[in-house]
């Protein structure tokens, strides 16, 4: 009941800690792939913690695991500890508030916000994809704001480097590609290192480098 209220995708509906290649198992292929990995299993063990300790930023190029460690830990979650959990991928947030617009439309834009608002666990995955519009950033600035106000776990992917260091300031000048900070702003970027411990995945990509080779012949 939980799992299908978290409206996890079909994909990733199978996805668990254990390493190997059996259904759901995650692929160990570099070093940062194992830390992340137990960094995700301690924080599970100890959720919900106290105020004071951190959720989980995973980042990362594509093909990492970053998606299925997260939805890893939130079924762990909802199996061992009853944990009410909603998954929502940035886009498919932003289209279903966006399906809420216009009269006769039976769902408002609160039944989408509301249960993203007060879930238990958010997991936001791919935070910055797509086209940020600025109402697209008043959204995840007012989610994001309400959970960190109100000390809401929040678990997060993103395939964008975070961009609020100095080196990657100076790399704008010389037209590099927009980072999180260039989408979503400084101070959002700083709440979310606040609430939670940054978690770099790196090694191949696992769908274009290991998959797509064994459907060579």
């Amino acid at each position: 009941r939980l799992e299908k209220a978290a409206h996890i995708p079909e994909r990733y509906a199978h996805c668990t800690f254990d390493t190997g290649e059996q259904r759901g198992g995650f692929q160990v292929h570099h070093p940062s792939h194992q830390k992340a990995l137990d960094l995700c299993r301690e924080w599970v063990e100890r959720f919900p913690g106290t105020s004071e300790e951190p959720d989980l930023f995973l980042i990362g190029p594509p093909g990492r695991g970053k998606t299925h460690l997260a939805v890893s830990a939130a079924r762990q979650l909802m199996q061992q500890k009853g944990v009410h959990v909603l998954f929502y991928e940035q886009r498919a947030l932003l289209k279903a508030l966006q399906g809420t617009f216009g009269s006769g439309n039976v769902l408002q834009e609160s039944d989408v916000l509301r249960p993203v608002l007060d879930c238990e666990l958010l997991v936001l995955d791919d935070l910055g994809a797509g086209r940020t519009t600025e109402w697209a950033k008043d959204v995840l600035h007012d989610v994001i704001s309400h959970r960190y106000n109100e000390r809401k776990h929040l678990l997060v992917t993103t395939n964008i480097p975070l961009g609020d260091t100095p080196d990657r300031r100076r790399s704008r000048a010389v037209d590099a590609p927009l980072t999180l900070a260039d989408r979503l702003g400084d101070a959002l970027i700083s709440r979310l290192r606040e609430m939670c411990r940054i978690v770099e995945l790196e090694g191949p990509d696992y769908r274009k480098d290991i998959l797509s080779q064994n459907y060579r012949y």
